[in-house]
């Protein structure tokens, strides 16, 4: 739809002037508000300014297959169901050493105890899903050689490794917004803000006597990485759990011994992450025929079963458009899931003969109605970034005079659903577009990605309605320009 609103010719001088100063004025805004003044005429010799909100606006999902998850700082573990992606699961592995100093042991006043594996579950911590319910985790050994394969340096969100036997498993509840502080524990097992799992009695008692022996497997560290390559952590899929919570990568795995004398006394030693390299998230996507952590064939029996996603490496991630996946694209990052927006009509403005120049462009991007409670939630930033035919990430799209990234500035209303949105001001970005006549002109667009450190930490995802959804629950490109005369 175009709406025109007429200004006598005396007027547009003052408009232009008192856009310029606004802009100024509000140069501290995120999201700066234009005011075109209040005088109207439709005298037929008037300038006006052009509204036009029913630019084509294609909504397509980008899916990486895979992102990098080491060193994101969190043990990332659990599993749940979402209604638009289906089953979602993550596993954590890494690396851990031996103190530097091994404990002197006195076989006649040193008994062995026990050994457990310690996490850090602070006040903050990212988690996705429901917190109401116990969660079942499970510690096992990596039965493999931890190290990089020819040509690898990193590791990845499809990266996995084949697991040992179950070393031990606790259910736990966690209140990631309680603070475990001042005597109060953020988990249901009381310990503060720390969950325990027990593990394996015979390995401990064998690494207790290891240091008791000054082992050379302990002392030497390629010894040591083949003898005991890590941990991993995971929630068995037969689970009944909805959770996926991420904890401090500060994991200890602890040898707890007693020193007896005139008193015994409870001592421990700590086996501690120290190379933050080697320690990533697996993330398992089960749709679309991805393989689960088994390694089979996985569907989530929902429309994103449809996403391209990439066949070969390297290769540009492809971009499925929404009306192959519901009507809808996916951003979750954590799971390689951007938007991209084009807007394949976009320079006809500039053809129109009156047509003289852009004043502001705005996006407005809606979240599915029903698609996100206080349970479900969505990235609180959404980054927008410009892209070409290669939907790659590139460049962020700032806001007219303001510096630095825009991230949507989320307005949520639970209530009425149609208020809830992110807002960008794409000037910049659609004057460059407006004038772009190369071949690739409607393959250019913007990205919608979560900003790190969040898109490799956080599981929150955003469902955008597409052009098919009534106007005011879906995706918006409203285009404001000066005429010099009213169309007819």
């Amino acid at each position: 739809m175009t709406i025109h609103k007429y200004l006598r010719k005396d007027l547009l001088f003052l408009l232009s002037s008192s856009f310029l100063a606004s802009l100024f004025l509000i140069g501290c805004q995120k999201q700066p508000d234009l005011l075109f003044g209040s005088t109207y005429t439709d005298e037929g010799t008037g300038a006006n300014i052009v509204l036009v909100d029913s630019s084509t606006v294609v909504v397509s999902t980008i899916d990486e297959d895979s992102v990098a998850t080491s060193s994101t700082g969190f043990l990332m573990s659990g599993t749940y169901n979402d209604d638009f992606l289906g089953r979602v699961s993550s596993r954590a592995y890494w690396r851990l050493l031996p103190p530097a100093t091994l404990p002197t042991l006195d076989p006649r006043a040193d008994n062995y105890d026990s050994i457990g594996l310690v996490l850090f579950a602070k006040t903050g911590n990212p988690y996705y899903g429901d917190t109401t319910a116990f969660q079942k985790y499970a510690v096992n050994q990596i039965d493999t050689i931890f190290d990089f394969a020819n040509g690898q340096n990193g590791w990845f969100s499809d990266n996995s490794l084949p697991l040992g036997p179950e070393l031990g498993n606790t259910s736990v509840r966690i209140f990631p917004n309680r603070p475990g502080t001042n005597g109060i524990s953020n988990t249901s097992q009381g310990t503060g803000d720390t969950v325990r799992i027990p593990m394996d009695y015979a390995l401990g008692q064998q690494l207790y006597n290891m240091v008791y022996n000054k082992s050379d497997t302990l002392i030497n560290t390629t010894k040591w990485q083949r003898w005991f390559p890590g941990l991993c952590l995971s929630t068995p899929e037969t689970s009944p759990s909805n959770l996926i919570y991420g904890f401090m990568d500060s994991a200890i795995m602890r040898i707890y011994y007693r020193e007896n004398g005139v008193s015994s006394e409870g001592k421990f030693i700590d086996f501690n992450i120290t190379d933050k390299g080697f320690q990533f998230n697996q993330i398992a996507r089960h749709y679309g025929g991805k393989p689960d952590f088994s390694g089979h064939p996985s569907f989530a029996g929902k429309p994103i079963d449809n996403l391209q996603f990439p066949t070969s490496n390297p290769q540009s991630p492809p971009a499925t458009v929404s009306s192959k996946v519901g009507n809808v694209g996916y951003v979750q990052n954590i799971g390689g899931l951007s938007v991209k927006l084009t807007f394949p009509n976009i320079s006809s403005i500039a053809l129109r003969p009156d047509y003289i120049g852009l004043l502001r462009a705005t996006l407005t991007v809606r979240p599915v109605p029903g698609s996100y409670t206080t349970t479900w939630r969505m990235p609180q930033q959404v980054g927008i970034f410009s892209t070409d035919q290669n939907n790659l990430l590139l460049q962020p799209i700032p806001a007219t005079g303001v510096a630095g990234s825009q991230t949507g500035n989320l307005t949520i209303d639970y209530f009425h659903p149609q208020n809830t949105l992110y807002t960008y001001d794409v000037t910049a970005f659609i004057k460059a577009l407006l004038l772009d006549q190369g071949p690739t002109a409607t393959q250019t667009g913007v990205i919608l990605s979560v900003p790190a450190p969040a898109n490799v930490s956080s599981f929150n995802r955003l469902i955008v309605a597409d052009q098919s959804y009534p106007v005011s629950q879906r995706i918006m490109l409203n285009v404001y320009y000066i005429s010099l005369y009213p169309h007819q």
